[in-house]
């Protein structure tokens, strides 16, 4: 049976974007023995979709052929969901509607990222530790899963999201909440800028930021205002006892006139012209002073020359100080579980990308089963045996930044180190030493960043046993 009409549809199919104005060319052809009149519609398109042919109707006789051109336009707003969208072009006839037919024509929408990150307070005033609400929303097309990560110029602050990932439909939101943490600073306020990034699963897609402050009031700052409150009522009540005290002095002072009276002349006292000799029963002060000076002098440096030469290999400088690292109990250990030894032990996640231990900010000691020896090593906060190749980082305490430093691994030349010092500057360590004549060049060591050596292979674990450090000269 020959059908009464032919259509073909020009291109076959499309690929375009939310927003986008597509064209096809739709070919009809009467292929019945009358008169008929033909128009087009497009089925299935997405939601907010506009169409117009041109012409809207076409009227054939037998065996005669028409084009009509049909523009399409795609929404924007809300974008349409990505995917593939099977388009039909149904051309029939106003009149008889047993005369049709359809033609399908496949749309492959993309996909669209408008990903908004939004951080609640925007400044959080504390002391050790503080929190934020991050608010991300999908405006794009096709779900997302993001993956959540804060840093800080100077890498001190520990952030912990809960969750550590969202999953969002288009169109939806979803809070995290980000608990931050970093050392205290002695007797200043301590503003820490935060970038907070929200990143695509997906290879290549661009992440979204946003920035936040969390400002730290100095470790001493309250106690230094309740002792000066205290000062300043002790010298309120200072001067209240003085003051009336000073004018009944002063009442009580005799006349110039009396003042200037010759005194009586005292047998064997000097006369005024004369000056008194000091008694030999009673030397000088000064002269005791002088003569205890190169006492002191002396057992200062027979004192130094008893001292026993410094460890070796140590860094220089006196007072080297040698911690052993595996005094903890096996398991992940408290960041300031050295904090009497001087310096803080965590995790830096973000300096090597480790799959699986974006959030991996914690130390832990660990037994090496096959020869059982304990070290020190990076490790997931909830898994200590996990993301031992995460950078280690060993960070002296605010007032007492190191003059040198040495780290002993458990398997030499295995791993690198980088020192970051007072003045934010930055070096490698090579054999895991900083020098006292660099570290003094720098104003002190800060902190240093252990990883494993580029030559050491995928999969080195960083392990260290002790940690020999000096003041700084």
């Amino acid at each position: 049976m020959t059908l009464p009409l032919r259509v073909n549809v020009a291109p076959e199919r499309a690929e375009a974007s939310p927003g986008d104005n597509l064209q096809f060319d739709v070919t009809v052809r009467n292929a019945s023995d009358i008169v008929e009149h033909y128009g087009v519609e497009m089925l299935g398109l997405p939601d907010g979709a506009t169409v117009r042919a041109e012409p809207e109707v076409a009227k054939l006789r037998p065996a005669e052929s028409a084009t009509l051109t049909v523009r399409v336009t795609l929404p924007v707003q809300p974008p349409p969901p990505a995917g593939t969208y099977v388009v039909g072009a149904l051309v029939r006839s106003p009149y008889r509607h047993d005369v049709s037919r359809c033609v399908e024509v496949p749309i492959q929408l993309a996909s669209v990222e408008q990903i908004t990150l939004r951080t609640t307070p925007e400044v959080v005033n504390g002391g050790k530790s503080g929190q934020f609400t991050v608010e991300v929303s999908n405006g794009g097309n096709a779900p997302v899963r993001l993956y959540l990560n804060a840093t800080d110029p100077e890498r001190r602050v520990s952030a912990v999201f809960q969750p550590a990932y969202l999953d969002l439909p288009p169109g939806a939101a979803a809070r995290a909440l980000l608990s931050v943490s970093a050392p205290l600073p002695w007797n200043r306020e301590k503003q820490r800028q935060l970038t907070i990034t929200a990143s695509p699963e997906v290879l290549g897609a661009t992440p979204v930021t946003g920035t936040a402050s969390f400002v730290q009031q100095a470790r001493f700052a309250s106690k230094f205002a309740k002792f000066g409150g205290i000062a300043a009522g002790v010298v309120v009540l200072a001067a209240a006892i003085a003051v009336p005290a000073l004018i009944a002095r002063g009442n009580n002072k005799p006349a110039p006139a009396a003042a200037t009276q010759a005194a009586p002349t005292v047998p064997g006292a000097p006369t005024a012209g004369q000056q008194q000799q000091p008694s030999a029963a009673a030397p000088p002060a000064t002269s005791a002073a002088a003569s205890a000076a190169p006492a002191a002098t002396t057992s200062a440096a027979a004192a130094a020359s008893d001292a026993p030469p410094p460890t070796t290999n140590a860094p220089a400088g006196g007072g080297v100080r040698e911690v052993d690292l595996t005094t903890p109990q096996d398991g992940v250990v408290a960041s300031d579980a050295f904090r009497n030894q001087g310096f803080l032990v965590s995790a830096d996640p973000g300096t090597i990308s480790v799959p699986g231990c974006e959030n991996a900010r914690s130390a832990a000691v660990v037994t090496d089963q096959a020869t059982n020896r304990k070290f020190l090593t990076s490790s997931s906060p909830d898994d200590p045996t996990r993301c031992h190749e995460v950078p280690l980082l060993l960070d002296f305490l605010p007032g007492g930044q190191a003059g040198a430093v040495q780290v002993i691994p458990v398997v030499p030349n295995s791993l690198e180190m980088e020192a970051t010092f007072v003045d934010l500057s930055r070096q490698p360590a090579p054999g895991l030493v900083v020098p006292a004549e660099l570290a003094a060049a720098h104003g002190g060591v800060d902190y240093v960043t252990i990883k494993p050596a580029a030559a050491a292979g995928a999969g080195t674990p960083v392990a260290v046993t002790k940690l020999r450090f000096a003041p700084v000269g």
